[in-house]
């Protein structure tokens, strides 16, 4: 364990982490409740316009093994700072472009910012606390993502109205930027270094043999699969349905966003209670499985419903959704059975992530283009649900 942990409190590590993370999810789901000004401001059709939120993950994908070995060498302060610098950087460069191309640009490095957050910052928690508040401490992460998209969508037309999007970018550079200072004044490793202690805090480091030992751990790689259908269906859905809400139901830019909201809200809730139920219960399975059957149900009825029955929808929809990251972060830093190897086996789950996150929302703007339009781009995300609850079910974890 790392020295320092017996200097400072881990729930006040946690409470940086979690700020820290929220920057990630923040800035990328900036996108989705002024969708249709970016896609007026840059001459996007659907398809194209999905890639706002795809190529953020693209990054992400390619850096999720990297990531686990950068946390292994730099430790977890220089990696979580590095971080921060990507997504700084990318927010920055995306309020200056005025061309598809930079926009793009400023948006992989946000997503290299995301994809070291989202190996390092779940790491540390699993760090720092032992196995039995896990559990606990895992679902208070894991809002990090609803948390941000929260803050986002209800912000993010009002800032907009006044500074134009540009303004929502800004946003994202400031509170990047402030979140990044309290990360290098609190969260800290070992101050000294010794000759058996690697700069990760830990007395023994990894080896080859146990790179090999965390890739040939076959449920991880079917907690990660189940990852990446939860992120395909659930990012497809949160990305486009403002816009749907926007351009068939006629609502407003600021109403759709606020009831997109109720979705990142009600998984606020539902993450740290899901983190409770997980240790109560003593099973990561039933956590991250049951909430993809009900998913995969609820989802194709989306276009089907009137407008009264739309808010409890979400609100149901958001519940739901804050129970499956909880299992997964706390199953994939238990499942590798060394507090070592949690980098790696958060860098395996974020293989799956990305993936899901880089194929939804281009395949799915690219379908609402289709003749199939919105009930087959929605009606698609059900097998997805499906396929993740039988990974889910046919992993070997508590």
């Amino acid at each position: 364990m790392p020295s320092v942990k017996n200097r400072r409190s881990p729930w006040l590590i946690l409470a940086v982490v979690l700020l820290t993370s929220v920057a990630a999810s923040l800035n990328q789901f900036k996108v989705p409740p002024i969708l249709p000004l970016l896609m007026d401001f840059f001459h996007l059709p659907a398809g194209r316009a999905g890639l706002l939120m795809s190529v953020f993950a693209i990054t992400g994908l390619l850096l999720a093994l990297p990531a686990g070995f950068f946390f292994q060498k730099l430790g977890y302060r220089m990696m979580g700072l590095m971080a921060v610098g990507f997504l700084a950087v990318g927010a920055a460069t995306g309020a200056l472009s005025r061309g598809e191309g930079m926009m793009l640009s400023g948006r992989l490095l946000e997503g290299a910012g995301m994809s070291l957050i989202a190996v390092v910052c779940p790491a540390i928690v699993a760090i720092w606390f032992s196995p039995d508040q896990r559990g606990k401490a895992m679902g208070i992460f894991a809002t990090w993502v609803p948390l941000g998209s929260t803050v986002v969508f209800l912000l993010a037309p009002s800032l907009a109205h006044r500074w134009r999007w540009e303004g929502v970018w800004w946003f994202g550079f400031l509170y990047t930027f402030f979140v990044g200072i309290l990360f290098y004044q609190f969260v800290k490793t070992a101050n000294q270094p010794s000759a058996n202690t690697n700069f990760t805090g830990f007395q023994q480091a990894i080896t080859i043999a146990d790179v090999k030992k965390v890739f040939q751990i076959k449920d991880l790689w079917l907690i990660s699969f189940l990852f990446a259908c939860f992120n395909y269906a659930f990012v497809s859905f949160v990305t486009w349905v403002p816009a749907f809400l926007h351009g068939v139901r006629g609502r407003s830019l600021e109403h759709a966003s606020f009831a997109v909201s109720t979705v990142s809200m009600l998984a606020i809730l539902s993450c740290p209670l899901a983190g409770l139920i997980s240790d109560r219960l003593g099973s990561r399975k039933m956590i991250f499985t049951l909430p993809m059957i009900l998913m995969g149900i609820l989802i194709p009825f989306t276009c089907a419903l009137p407008m009264e029955f739309f808010l409890p929808f979400l609100i149901i929809f958001g519940f739901i959704t804050g129970f499956a990251p909880t299992g997964v972060f706390s199953a994939a830093a238990e499942v590798v059975g060394d507090e070592r190897l949690t980098g790696m086996a958060m860098a395996i789950v974020q293989i799956g992530q990305n993936f899901g996150m880089l194929a939804g929302p281009f395949i799915f703007g690219t379908l609402v283009e289709s003749s199939g339009g919105w009930e087959l781009a929605f009606w698609t995300l059900a097998p997805i649900c499906g396929a993740g609850a039988v990974a889910g079910a046919l992993s070997r974890v508590r």
